[in-house]
């Protein structure tokens, strides 16, 4: 009997440490498991940090700095240009010379009713400095060949400053001409071999824009300009300072 109790001791301890083992080795599941969310989470905190990283200001500057660089570019834009057309109505002309003056202000004279439809006016003009002039090249000893013959000098366009193939260049004697000025008005003269001569009257706007007309001189330095020349075309010349006098006074 004493046998069989100490055989039912001995096996009830084996119980208790089997039980006792079972649930120690649980509790690091459950430590592992709660761990997991943890590390998901913080493996997940840089993705979403990169959306800020990216609008950060050392990023977003080089795309600011671009539209900087192309106002700078726009600012050194080069000097507006005028390109006039020549016309010929004899077969064979050609253009012998072109020049060009400037102005700085003009003034209304009068104006008529040429038809229901076109307003032509007189408007002299203040100044007149000649600023550019080319020729037909043809040689220091030659002279102008008959109309007919020069179809090399008959250009059907000239464009300021830009001297056309076959043509030299009288003013200024060298270097380019001048720039064209904002708030200044140009007179193009064309000559034409026939002896014809045809001009252009030009004003050069502040947004380097032209407006012009073609233009029949009279007395003087005054033109008649057709047609329905635009109310701000006629603009007084600034007034002139004279020399050493102080602005300060």
């Amino acid at each position: 009997m004493r046998s069989t109790l100490l055989r039912l001791i001995v096996i009830g301890a084996a119980f208790a440490f089997a039980a006792c083992s079972m649930l120690h080795r649980g509790k690091p599941d459950s430590s592992s498991a709660a761990g997991g969310p943890s590390a998901a989470a913080s493996s997940e905190a840089p993705a979403e940090a990169s959306p800020s990283a990216e609008s950060s200001p050392s990023e977003t500057a080089p795309a600011d700095a671009a539209p900087a660089e192309g106002g700078a570019g726009d600012a050194a834009s080069p000097p507006p240009g005028a390109t006039v057309a020549i016309s010929y109505a004899h077969k064979g002309d050609y253009l012998a010379s072109l020049s060009v003056s400037k102005f700085s202000g003009t003034e209304m004279v009068e104006s008529h009713n040429l038809d229901a439809q076109h307003v032509a006016s007189i408007i002299r003009f203040d100044g007149g400095v000649p600023v550019w002039e080319i020729k037909a090249d043809t040689g220091v000893f030659s002279k102008l060949p008959v109309v007919g013959s020069g179809d090399k000098f008959a250009t059907k366009s000239v464009t300021y400053s830009k001297v056309p193939a076959h043509f030299a260049q009288v003013t200024p004697e060298s270097g380019p001409p001048e720039p064209l000025e904002a708030g200044h008005y140009y007179i193009f003269t064309a000559q034409r071999a026939s002896g014809t001569t045809s001009y252009e009257a030009v004003r050069v706007e502040s947004d380097g824009s032209l407006d012009g007309y073609e233009a029949e001189p009279r007395a003087g330095t005054s033109y008649m300009l057709c047609c329905n020349v635009s109310p701000d075309f006629v603009q007084p010349a600034p007034p002139m300072i004279p020399d050493g006098t102080s602005s300060d006074r």
